[in-house]
Protein backbone atom coordinates (compact mmCIF):
# COMPACT_ATOMS: atom_id res chain seq x y z
CA UNK A 1 0.00 0.00 0.00
CA UNK A 2 3.21 2.73 0.64
CA UNK A 3 4.11 1.91 -2.52
CA UNK A 4 0.35 2.82 -4.29
CA UNK A 5 0.74 6.16 -2.04
CA UNK A 6 4.03 7.08 -3.09
CA UNK A 7 3.19 6.16 -7.17
CA UNK A 8 -0.19 7.98 -6.66
CA UNK A 9 1.62 11.40 -5.20
CA UNK A 10 4.07 11.18 -8.06
CA UNK A 11 1.11 11.60 -10.60
CA UNK A 12 1.83 14.56 -12.92
CA UNK A 13 -1.07 16.82 -12.32
CA UNK A 14 -0.31 19.96 -14.45
CA UNK A 15 0.61 20.00 -17.98
CA UNK A 16 1.78 22.86 -20.95
CA UNK A 17 0.83 22.81 -24.63
CA UNK A 18 3.20 25.05 -25.75
CA UNK A 19 2.07 26.72 -29.63
CA UNK A 20 4.00 27.41 -32.24
CA UNK A 21 4.05 30.02 -35.12
CA UNK A 22 6.61 31.83 -37.33
CA UNK A 23 6.68 35.50 -35.71
CA UNK A 24 8.02 37.06 -38.80
CA UNK A 25 4.93 35.36 -41.10
CA UNK A 26 1.98 37.24 -40.71
CA UNK A 27 -0.55 34.82 -41.88
CA UNK A 28 1.00 31.91 -39.55
CA UNK A 29 0.88 34.73 -36.68
CA UNK A 30 -2.36 35.55 -37.25
CA UNK A 31 -3.81 31.88 -37.06
CA UNK A 32 -2.12 31.64 -33.55
CA UNK A 33 -3.88 34.61 -32.71
CA UNK A 34 -7.33 33.39 -33.80
CA UNK A 35 -6.52 29.81 -32.17
CA UNK A 36 -5.88 31.37 -28.61
CA UNK A 37 -8.91 33.56 -28.66
CA UNK A 38 -10.70 30.21 -30.05
CA UNK A 39 -10.03 28.99 -26.40
CA UNK A 40 -10.46 31.87 -24.47
CA UNK A 41 -13.77 31.26 -26.07
CA UNK A 42 -14.11 27.88 -25.11
CA UNK A 43 -13.02 28.43 -21.39
CA UNK A 44 -15.43 31.25 -21.43
CA UNK A 45 -18.44 29.19 -22.56
CA UNK A 46 -17.37 25.87 -19.89
CA UNK A 47 -16.27 23.43 -22.50
CA UNK A 48 -13.01 23.09 -20.76
CA UNK A 49 -10.39 24.87 -18.49
CA UNK A 50 -6.93 25.72 -19.89
CA UNK A 51 -5.38 28.70 -18.64
CA UNK A 52 -3.98 30.51 -22.01
CA UNK A 53 -0.97 32.49 -20.41
CA UNK A 54 -1.66 36.28 -21.12
CA UNK A 55 1.88 36.80 -22.57
CA UNK A 56 2.55 35.95 -26.00
CA UNK A 57 6.56 35.08 -27.33
CA UNK A 58 7.12 36.96 -30.53
CA UNK A 59 10.49 36.36 -30.63
CA UNK A 60 12.21 33.23 -29.07
CA UNK A 61 12.59 32.95 -25.39
CA UNK A 62 13.95 30.56 -22.91
CA UNK A 63 14.31 27.02 -24.66
CA UNK A 64 11.83 27.74 -27.46
CA UNK A 65 13.41 29.06 -30.90
CA UNK A 66 10.79 30.76 -32.39
CA UNK A 67 7.51 32.37 -31.83
CA UNK A 68 5.08 30.83 -29.01
CA UNK A 69 2.73 30.82 -26.67
CA UNK A 70 1.88 28.73 -23.65
CA UNK A 71 -1.62 26.92 -22.20
CA UNK A 72 -1.65 25.90 -18.63
CA UNK A 73 -3.96 22.17 -18.48
CA UNK A 74 -4.74 20.64 -15.18
CA UNK A 75 -5.14 16.55 -15.61
CA UNK A 76 -8.58 17.02 -14.94
CA UNK A 77 -9.49 18.54 -18.28
CA UNK A 78 -6.25 17.22 -20.17
CA UNK A 79 -8.19 14.75 -22.36
CA UNK A 80 -10.54 16.92 -23.69
CA UNK A 81 -7.72 19.67 -24.22
CA UNK A 82 -5.52 17.25 -25.98
CA UNK A 83 -8.60 16.07 -27.96
CA UNK A 84 -9.24 19.78 -29.17
CA UNK A 85 -5.82 20.72 -29.70
CA UNK A 86 -5.96 17.25 -32.61
CA UNK A 87 -8.94 18.44 -34.39
CA UNK A 88 -7.77 22.26 -34.31
CA UNK A 89 -5.03 22.94 -34.25
CA UNK A 90 -4.37 23.94 -37.90
CA UNK A 91 -0.48 24.35 -39.13
CA UNK A 92 0.84 24.90 -36.11
CA UNK A 93 3.17 22.45 -33.76
CA UNK A 94 2.33 22.12 -30.03
CA UNK A 95 4.67 20.79 -27.55
CA UNK A 96 2.79 19.29 -24.76
CA UNK A 97 4.75 18.48 -21.38
CA UNK A 98 4.66 18.12 -17.82
CA UNK A 99 5.03 20.13 -14.97
CA UNK A 100 7.22 18.68 -12.32
CA UNK A 101 10.34 19.61 -10.87
CA UNK A 102 12.78 18.35 -14.17
CA UNK A 103 12.07 21.00 -16.81
CA UNK A 104 14.85 19.44 -18.77
CA UNK A 105 12.69 16.00 -18.66
CA UNK A 106 9.55 17.40 -19.15
CA UNK A 107 10.71 19.25 -22.40
CA UNK A 108 12.41 16.79 -23.68
CA UNK A 109 12.32 13.01 -23.16
CA UNK A 110 8.40 13.45 -21.35
CA UNK A 111 7.38 15.64 -23.87
CA UNK A 112 4.66 14.83 -26.90
CA UNK A 113 4.20 16.77 -29.86
CA UNK A 114 1.42 17.34 -32.74
CA UNK A 115 3.17 18.41 -35.68
CA UNK A 116 6.48 18.79 -36.29
CA UNK A 117 8.95 19.19 -33.84
CA UNK A 118 10.19 22.73 -33.39
CA UNK A 119 14.25 22.72 -31.87
CA UNK A 120 14.37 23.54 -28.22
CA UNK A 121 17.78 25.05 -26.49
CA UNK A 122 17.13 22.98 -23.37
CA UNK A 123 20.40 24.61 -22.05
CA UNK A 124 17.47 27.86 -20.50
CA UNK A 125 15.85 24.87 -18.30
CA UNK A 126 17.03 23.81 -15.25
CA UNK A 127 17.58 20.58 -13.95
CA UNK A 128 15.72 19.93 -11.15
CA UNK A 129 13.79 22.77 -9.64
CA UNK A 130 13.27 23.22 -5.68
CA UNK A 131 9.64 22.76 -5.70
CA UNK A 132 6.77 21.81 -8.04
CA UNK A 133 5.94 24.66 -10.26
CA UNK A 134 2.45 24.53 -9.28
CA UNK A 135 0.19 27.28 -11.30
CA UNK A 136 -3.15 28.92 -10.83
CA UNK A 137 -3.43 27.32 -7.27
CA UNK A 138 -7.13 29.54 -6.91
CA UNK A 139 -8.33 27.30 -9.20
CA UNK A 140 -7.91 24.37 -7.29
CA UNK A 141 -7.03 22.09 -10.12
CA UNK A 142 -4.11 20.03 -10.44
CA UNK A 143 -0.96 19.89 -7.99
CA UNK A 144 -3.71 22.39 -6.20
CA UNK A 145 -6.82 19.96 -5.92
CA UNK A 146 -7.61 18.97 -2.67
Amino acid sequence: MASLDKELAEEIKEFHFHVYFFQDNETNKASALALRQRILDLVEEGFFHPVPLGRWNYAPIGPHTIGSYEVWCPKEHFSRVYSWFLLNRGPHSILIHPLTKEEVRDHSERAAWMGTPVPLDLSKLSVELDELPRQYPDLGLGYSAK
